[in-house]
């Protein structure tokens, strides 16, 4: 499951670098990149919190 959530940090960073080089070659226009950032970064910050989610249910015995 942490490779997973490594798999989903990448393609986080790749909406939001991939994002800002379309906006500079003008494929898309500016809500288009706010939508496509505002994915990646929602993206990235959710897989942090299942790592952190993982890690805490990994470590907690259950009876």
């Amino acid at each position: 499951m942490i490779k997973l959530c490594n798999c989903l940090k990448i393609i986080a960073f790749l909406l939001v670098a991939g994002g800002m080089g379309s906006l500079e070659l003008d494929a898309i226009d500016m809500w288009t990149y706010l939508c496509q950032s505002l994915l990646g970064v929602t993206l990235w910050l959710l897989s942090n919190k299942w790592e952190e989610e993982i890690e805490f249910y990994e470590n907690k015995k259950v009876r």
